[in-house]
């Protein structure tokens, strides 16, 4: 394999190993037993557990900000924040997406260094999502609000109606 495809191959051992234990509780040497490689050859690749954890974060932003490309791109004016929404729960019906979301906003707040890079990628999120709708700040508000709804009625298996909320 080669350097790039060992890298993917640790990124998604070490997606799946920070959602089922969180940013702290993670090993390199956990991470490194589910891919299949040394621990010293994962500190080769990304030198820190931390840059390892901010490319799995990189890897669900840019899951993001393709799964609501996609709908925005099939959806009427006017409808595009609410295909996002669709998509949005669709995603987050994955457990492991969902759980990478909820350790990587609890790190970001006990950390200032990965808090500053959390605030960089969410701000992005959130102008690419107005690139797409063309949604004003209170819609963009209130879309993002309803998704930290949505991140918690799911970890939490809450029925809820969100059509009811628009």
């Amino acid at each position: 394999m080669s350097a790039d495809e060992r890298r993917e191959q640790i990124v998604a051992a070490a997606r799946s190993e920070f959602a089922a234990h969180g940013y702290q509780a993670a090993t390199t040497d956990a991470i490194a037993r589910r891919a299949g490689v040394s621990q010293p050859y994962v500190v080769r690749l990304f030198g820190t557990k931390q840059a390892l954890f901010l490319a799995v974060a990189d890897d669900c932003f840019a899951q993001l900000h393709a799964v609501f490309t996609a709908a925005a791109e099939g959806a009427p004016p006017g409808r595009k924040l609410d295909a996002m929404g669709e998509a949005y729960r669709e995603l987050v019906a994955d457990r492991e997406i969902l759980a990478l979301q909820l350790h990587f906003f609890a790190a970001c707040a006990a950390d200032p260094s990965l808090r500053e890079i959390g605030h960089q990628r969410f701000a992005a999120l959130i102008a690419h999502e107005q690139a797409l709708s063309g949604a004003s700040e209170g819609e963009l508000i209130r879309f993002n609000a309803l998704g930290m709804l949505i991140n918690v009625a799911t970890a939490l298996g809450l029925e809820l109606d969100y059509d009811s909320a628009t």
